[in-house]
């Protein structure tokens, strides 16, 4: 229920109805050892996500952006593919993995249209603003291939990195045809991650990480471009003599601007700036 606070009076009252069903999930994979360090996979695989509660029935606002909920959501269900291979060696190891994954019935925050306009249901939007409301909006079809590896420099001293490349692409079908073709809202091309681990002493061990993210999308129709960013963590650890580690990390060393979200105003919303943590952990 909504009400005006103004007058006390009751604007929207709405009880969903009741519902129940089955989504079946299950998984088939295959793995072979080649021999030599050297081995094989492949998998199929199905699975659902139900609409959250918030996604149901609780709208939000965002600077002049409103989304509504909808609670005849249906939930996502996916499909998928996956192959890749394995190398395991004295001083390095690597894998690469290639994969096809469907998403149907794709939940999506839909734009509905643009302010300022008086909107059914959810009212008055102002200028620069935009109502969404989450919707069962087709497929996605992503197809990606990931890499991994690491390789020991020297004693003590183990490089390692990761690439991930998806391109995933949404088809609205009837049910939102303006978004067929387009890239799902907060999904980079290209995710990079490389980190230097080394043991200085036997208790000492200093880390680096440094992560890149391409460019992506903050909306369901690709007009907001939150920019490609690179980042870089530092962690120390010392091993204590009764199973203790005590750590220092600085996450975002370079307190880069990591653009997370953009209103229909132009408002940036920004991650964490740089973040010192202090620590202990306790193991027996």
């Amino acid at each position: 229920m909504e009400i005006d606070r103004s007058t006390g009076l009751p604007t929207l009252d709405e009880i969903g109805q009741d519902r129940s069903g089955q989504v079946v999930s299950a998984r088939l994979a295959a793995r072979r050892d080649l021999g030599s360090g050297y081995a094989v996979r492949v998998a199929s695989y199905s699975g659902f996500r139900p609409a959250t509660l918030n996604e149901l029935h609780r709208p939000f606002r965002v600077g002049n952006d409103i989304t509504e909920a909808n609670a005849a959501l249906v939930p996502e269900t996916l499909q998928g593919l996956e192959a890749g291979a394995t190398f395991t060696g004295s001083a390095s190891a690597w894998g690469v993995t290639t994969f096809w994954n469907r998403i149907e019935d794709a939940i999506v925050n839909v734009t509905i249209g643009q302010g300022p306009r008086t909107f059914p249901r959810a009212g008055f939007v102002p200028a620069g603003g935009a109502l969404r409301q989450r919707q069962n909006a087709g497929t996605i079809e992503a197809f990606g291939l990931e890499l991994n590896g690491e390789h020991r420099l020297a004693d003590g001293v183990t490089l390692t990195s990761a690439v991930s490349i998806t391109d995933a692409r949404v088809d609205g079908g009837t049910a939102a045809p303006q978004l067929t073709g387009l890239r799902p809202a907060q999904a980079p091309i290209w995710s990079v991650t490389s980190g230097l681990d080394w043991r200085i002493l036997d208790r000492l061990t200093l880390a680096v990480r440094a992560r890149y993210e391409s460019r992506r999308f903050d909306d369901d129709l690709n007009s907001r471009v939150l920019a490609p960013v690179l980042t870089v963590d530092g962690r120390a650890e010392l091993a204590g003599r009764g199973g203790q580690v005590f750590y220092a990390a600085v996450d975002n060393l370079f307190d880069e601007e990591v653009a997370v979200s953009e209103t229909g105003g132009g408002i940036i919303g920004f991650g964490p700036p740089q973040t010192l943590r202090l620590g202990v952990t306790l193991s027996r």
